[in-house]
């Protein structure tokens, strides 16, 4: 599998690594996991996952609301479990489970442009796109389509379908949604349906 595009989640992420490891990279530096272990992402941190078809390994993903610090890390799986329980996640809610790849659990009016941003913080595009990687990692553009991409994955897990979906969040066709999804998430909409519905 070729490595992903580096995305965010709107929600903190653990992915339990059942078999093989995990490799993110994240602007804090390369983060690698092994079976019995738990990778903690951080809500909003952009990461990418290295992983070699050498390396293929199973994984449990979970998305959702916690602070368990500001910085990527690894811990033990087993100390995750009274978290896990406490927040009521059932497996079948889970993101799901998946080989070597990410599988999961915007605005509706279309992103406003980089000038108009730059515009309105008082300062030249350069300088705002500058600042913004800075800040959060991500150029303004691959952030906007992050947003929109992680709106429509949610959107995606209640059942809407692909076409309006693609439509609602401002991807010129559902092909252009499914190849962006792809290259980001590791998997198709559909198939990300499938596991998630």
């Amino acid at each position: 599998m070729p490595d992903l595009r580096l995305h965010f989640h709107e929600t903190a992420q653990l992915c339990l690594v059942q078999s093989g490891k995990r490799r993110a990279v994240t602007r804090y530096g390369i983060v690698e996991v092994v079976a019995g272990e738990c990778l903690y992402l951080p809500a909003g941190l952009p990461h990418r996952f290295t992983d070699s078809a050498a390396a293929e390994g199973r994984c449990l993903n979970i998305y959702a609301p916690l602070d368990l610090g500001s910085f990527p890390h690894s811990l033990p799986a087993v100390s995750i479990r009274p978290l896990v329980q406490s927040l009521a996640i059932s497996e079948a809610s889970l993101a799901g489970s998946e080989r070597s790849g990410t599988q999961s659990a915007g605005r509706e009016n279309g992103p406003l442009t980089i000038q108009a941003l730059a515009r309105a913080a008082g300062v030249s595009r350069e300088h705002f796109s500058r600042t913004f990687v800075q800040q959060h990692g991500l150029p303004p553009h691959r952030y906007q389509i992050m947003c929109r991409l992680n709106a429509a994955r949610q959107a995606i897990a209640r059942g809407h379908s692909l076409a309006d979906v693609a439509a609602r969040f401002d991807f010129a066709d559902q092909s252009h949604l499914g190849r962006l999804f792809r290259q980001t998430f590791g998997t198709t909409p559909g198939a990300y349906r499938k596991g998630c519905c």
